[in-house]
C-alpha cells in the first residue's frame, strides 16, 4: 500500500542560526505555509506568515519570548498544503516537510483539537490573547476569536492523521501533522 503522504528532507542552512524568522518566511513562501508554532527553552511562540512577513505572539503576551535559534527546541511551520518540522539535533538542525498525496483522501483523518482558553482578553495584529481559568495562563493565537466563538469551543488546532496498513492489513496512524488554526482568519 502506498503511503498517503510525501516525506521530504529539508536542508537547514547557516542562515537559520542567524535569522530564523527570515528562514521561516522563505520556507513558507516556497511551500505555501502560513502558521508557525515554536517550542523554545523560554516559552511557546505562535506565528503567522503573510505577504508582510512573519508576525509572532511576542509582545502580545509576556509569556511569549522572541524567536531565536539559540533557544528553539522545535518548530512547526504549517498550513493546509503541508507541515515543515524543524528540530534541534546535537550538531545543529534537522527538518522535514510532509505533504499530502493528491487524490488519497481516504487514508487521512482530520481531527480538530480544542485549544485552551475561556476568556478573550484582547486582539492585536491578527492575534487573540486568550486566558484560561483562575490560573491566568495565557497564549496569543494567530487568529481573531470572538468571546462567543471561544465560549462554543471554536478555537481549535486541526491535526491530520495519515493511516497506513501493515502486511496483515491492520490500520494504524503512521504520521500526524498540523494543518491550521480555527477559526481561520488569515
Amino acid at each position: 500500500m502506498k503511503d498517503p503522504y510525501i516525506l521530504t528532507p529539508v536542508e537547514v542552512d547557516n542562515s537559520f542560526a542567524s535569522d530564523p524568522a527570515q528562514w521561516f518566511v522563505t520556507q513558507a513562501q516556497q511551500h505555501g505555509l502560513c502558521y508557525l508554532l515554536v517550542h523554545a527553552d523560554d516559552g511557546v511562540i505562535w506565528g503567522r506568515i503573510d505577504s508582510a512577513g512573519l508576525h509572532t505572539s511576542q509582545g502580545i503576551t509576556p509569556t511569549s519570548p522572541p524567536l531565536r535559534a539559540v533557544t528553539l527546541q522545535q518548530a512547526r511551520l504549517f498550513g493546509p498544503k503541508g507541515e515543515l518540522l524543524v528540530w534541534r539535533i546535537d550538531n545543529g538542525w534537522s527538518a522535514r516537510l510532509v505533504t499530502d498525496v493528491d487524490g488519497n483522501s481516504n487514508d487521512v483523518i482530520d481531527e480538530d483539537q480544542i485549544l485552551w482558553g475561556d476568556t478573550v482578553e484582547s486582539t492585536h495584529n491578527g492575534f487573540t490573547l486568550v486566558r484560561e481559568g483562575s490560573q491566568g495562563m495565557r497564549h496569543a493565537v494567530p487568529a481573531i476569536v470572538t468571546p462567543d466563538q471561544l465560549k462554543h469551543h471554536e478555537l481549535r488546532l486541526r491535526v491530520r492523521h495519515y493511516i497506513t496498513e501493515n502486511d496483515d492489513g491492520e490500520a494504524r496512524i503512521a504520521l500526524s501533522r498540523l494543518v491550521q488554526v480555527l477559526p481561520e482568519s488569515v
